[in-house]
């Protein structure tokens, strides 16, 4: 895989990172019963999701748009990581079992890019 190549993945799939931050401060939102504390973190989320749509167009000139989008499973598995970290959330095996598909069918989709 040469440099570039690279480059446009780490683009693409930072762009699914910052993308992953949308559920956390949903999460956090969503558990507040102060409603300044749960307009803040919805705030925060409009700004992570306008962030989030500039880099994931620009991604999107790198890429065939079946590869982008097929790859974006990835945020689920980003997702569940943050709950584990953050919300000190349980992994259970259909967790596992879904990743592993999730994983599995990304790379049958981008093993020709």
């Amino acid at each position: 895989m040469n440099g570039t190549k690279v480059t446009n993945y780490m683009q693409l799939y930072g762009a699914f990172f910052i993308y992953s931050f949308v559920s956390v401060f949903a999460k956090l939102a969503s558990n507040q019963s102060n409603i300044y504390m749960t307009i803040l973190f919805i705030g925060i989320e409009i700004v992570i999701l306008g962030i989030y749509a500039i880099v994931w167009q620009q991604a999107l000139k790198k890429f065939d748009l079946v590869v982008a989008l097929s790859s974006k499973g990835v945020t689920v598995i980003i997702s569940l990581i943050w709950a584990v970290l953050i919300f000190q959330e349980k992994i259970t095996i259909n967790n596992l079992i879904g990743s592993a598909l999730i994983v599995v069918g990304v790379w049958l989709v981008s093993a020709d890019e």
